[in-house]
């Protein structure tokens, strides 16, 4: 079984994640476990109430297989959290995944990690948020993967779903790939 952590925080896109949370725990047999930076329980953008299990400090890096973070109007509340860049460091030093989508590559940024590398988020992140990714190149694309960073634009599910389907090793072949991405799309 894999482990996900999911990263959440105040106000994060809860309809960014959906179709991958979805596809994580039906087609790939994860378990996701929740964190935030201070173990309180947040609101999404949408409404919901996310209560986690850990905080981030009791998150081991070693423990999951993949580290999943959802764009969304509070970015500010915990891009300045050195726990969080460390966290995020240590990932990716360990070669643990890290999959974000729209404003959360920020925290990317943030973290150093996007320093000499392309990566994308949605056009008014980048610019309202220019300074973090200094020295990094932003393509625009709908996504970008690089070794084991993803990022997506906000608007890009199906092909962040998809990404991480295949990060995981998820897909048994291109057909389920494929079938994943035109259920994503509505087209099914």
């Amino acid at each position: 079984m894999r482990n996900i952590l999911f990263i959440a925080y105040p106000m994060y896109a809860d309809f960014e994640i959906a179709h991958t949370l979805f596809f994580l725990r039906k087609v790939g047999k994860a378990k996701v476990t929740t964190a935030t930076v201070d173990g309180k329980h947040v609101e999404s953008v949408g409404g919901l109430i996310t209560t986690p299990q850990i905080t981030l400090a009791e998150a081991k890096v070693e423990d999951y297989d993949l580290v999943l973070i959802s764009g969304g109007d509070g970015i500010e509340t915990i891009i300045n959290e050195s726990l969080l860049s460390g966290f995020l460091q240590n990932a990716h030093l360990k070669g643990t995944p890290i999959a974000t989508i729209c404003a959360a590559a920020t925290l990317l940024g943030k973290a150093g990690l996007l320093k000499g590398k392309k990566f994308t988020c949605t056009d008014n992140t980048f610019t309202h948020f220019s300074e973090v990714f200094e020295g990094a190149t932003y393509t625009g694309n709908n996504i970008e993967v690089l070794d084991n960073i993803i990022t997506a634009k906000g608007t890009a599910f199906a092909e962040f779903t998809i990404a991480v389907g295949d990060q995981m090793k998820m897909w048994k072949n291109d057909a389920q790939s494929s079938d994943a991405l035109r259920f994503c799309k509505g087209e099914v």
